[in-house]
């Protein structure tokens, strides 16, 4: 198995949000770091490092994730390829 492989992604560790870009106010503050984490990825590391995951499972989980984007993008070209409504003749 290649090092590549083994790395894992790395994650943004100082976030900072400064209260002079929202007008000292600290609601919008919160907002902003916390979408800040979520788009970095740490939230998702943490609850990911929280709880031991079997390699099985985690290529398990990795083959579902990939079919379900599958199924997706198929079931977009299946609708896409259907007749339309619109050509069928109208009753009058």
């Amino acid at each position: 198995m290649s090092n590549r492989r083994k790395q894992a992604k790395k994650i943004q560790t100082c976030i900072t949000v400064y209260s002079e870009d929202h007008r000292d106010d600290a609601e919008k503050m919160i907002r902003r770091f916390r979408k800040l984490v979520k788009n970095a990825g740490i939230i998702e590391e943490v609850r990911e490092r929280c709880h031991y995951t079997k390699p099985s499972e985690t290529k398990r989980n990795k083959r579902r994730e990939r079919q379900r984007k599958i199924d997706k993008v198929n079931k977009k070209r299946v609708e896409l390829l259907k007749p339309r409504d619109q050509y069928k003749k109208r009753r009058l």
